[in-house]
């Protein structure tokens, strides 16, 4: 008789091991090495992202936002509401009408919809 002939249950076995705490772990393990630092800003990429938000809220024009949010980039594309500069918060309106608050910290980009 071979071993090739042997019937097991695998990982079956060892699956009883492993504890739903371990699983939760591993995830948020995998999950923090996808993670990226923050990009560092100089004061002329700061001076422009204000122009670009000034100019948006002026004319109502679209934008795109690239934001860092916990780690990971994201884009959003909205119209400017209102912007706060004593909270550093600017207030968005999407694309469906929902108002949402963005932290000026969390922006990295800002881009015209053409």
């Amino acid at each position: 008789m071979d071993f090739k002939d042997i019937k097991d249950r695998g990982m079956k076995k060892w699956h009883g091991f492993i504890m739903p705490e371990h699983i939760g772990e591993l995830h948020g393990m995998y999950e923090d090495y996808e993670k990226e630092k923050k990009p560092i800003l100089d004061e002329f990429q700061l001076r422009e992202i204000d122009e670009k938000l000034a100019t948006a809220q002026e004319y109502n024009l679209s934008v795109i936002f690239e934001l860092w949010i916990e780690g990971f980039f994201e884009e959003s594309e909205a119209r400017i509401h209102n912007i706060d500069n004593l909270n550093k918060i600017i207030w968005i309106t999407e694309w469906n009408g929902d108002l949402q608050k963005l932290n000026y910290d969390s922006i990295i980009g800002v881009e015209f919809v053409e």
